[in-house]
This record gives C-alpha cells, sequence and structure tokens, in this order.
C-alpha cells in the first residue's frame, strides 16, 4: 500500500518535472503519457539573468491523466536549460490515478528526483490517508519522510485491503 503510494506521488514527481521543461521552453511537447501538455495561468514571466520562469494565477498544467494546479509556480533552469527546481505555491493540488495530495507549498528537485511538499500536507490514495506539516519524498531509494510540525502529529489511515473472493 505504501509502495503504491511512494510509486505514485514519485510519478507525480517525474511528471511535474517533464511538463515544466517543455512549457519553459515555449514549446509544449508530448510529455510521457504522448499526450499534450496544456499549461494555463493569467500570467507568465521569464527572467533570463536568473534562468527561472513565473507562471501566476491559477496556474493548471495537465498532461493526459495528471493534473497540478497551484496559485504560482517558479521553474528554476540549470546553465544547460535542464529544469533545475520547481517551486509551487499556494493551493497545491496534484492529482493522478487516485492519487490526491493538497498542500500550500510544493518544491520539486530534478537532479534529486526529490519533492517536498509543506505546510498542511494531505494525501489521498483510495481511502488511504496520509497528514503531516512536511513530506518528503526520495525517488531514488523509494523513501517517504513525513515532519509532523510544532503542533501537530503525523496521521496515517490504512484502510484494510478487500478480500478476494
Amino acid at each position: 500500500m505504501f509502495r503504491s503510494l511512494i510509486t505514485n506521488s514519485l510519478v507525480v514527481l517525474l511528471l511535474a518535472t517533464a511538463l515544466t521543461a517543455s512549457a519553459a521552453e515555449g514549446v509544449v511537447k508530448p510529455g510521457l503519457g504522448k499526450k499534450p501538455i496544456k499549461i494555463l495561468s493569467d500570467y507568465m514571466k521569464y527572467t533570463g539573468s536568473d534562468n527561472t520562469s513565473r507562471f501566476s494565477g491559477n496556474v493548471v498544467v495537465t498532461d493526459g491523466e495528471m493534473r497540478v494546479s497551484a496559485d504560482n509556480m517558479d521553474v528554476t533552469f540549470d546553465k544547460s536549460n535542464n529544469v533545475k527546481e520547481i517551486n509551487a505555491q499556494g493551493n497545491v493540488k496534484i492529482e493522478k490515478e487516485g492519487l490526491l495530495a493538497l498542500s500550500d507549498r510544493a518544491k520539486l528537485f530534478a537532479a534529486e528526483e526529490m519533492a517536498v511538499l509543506s505546510s498542511n500536507v494531505r494525501v489521498w490514495q483510495g481511502d488511504n490517508y496520509l497528514e503531516g506539516e512536511k513530506v518528503t519524498l526520495y525517488n531514488e531509494n523509494n523513501r517517504i519522510l513525513v515532519d509532523r510540525g510544532t503542533n501537530n502529529r503525523v496521521k496515517i489511515i490504512i484502510a484494510p485491503k478487500e478480500a478476494k473472493k
């Protein structure tokens, strides 16, 4: 069950990285699912001096069945124009094949294959639920860390699997 949660969360990380790289280049290319990528926002600004694109106002990125939305998204590139970091702020929502993750902020680190969701993180997969102040997902070694925050505790609800008939 947790392996499935980790796998789906990491798929979101990898797809979001691929989506934002294509959008920042100014060309919307097919994603991993070979479907067109669609990015909607009220405003977009690219700053060449720090290799950053900022999407603001109801940012919605879709690629096939995956959807990432936030109030704002900043994408930072390295010197080779590869995505280095994605920083989503405000009402972050990630949806993909039965997985729903909500938080106030999310940072995706491409080289490290790592995602950090922070501030009021809630993740649902079917009837399973995970809650914490900060959730860190590591793709390389299939790890997930959940921090409780100052006045909270980590909360996980694991629904029993139904027996096969």
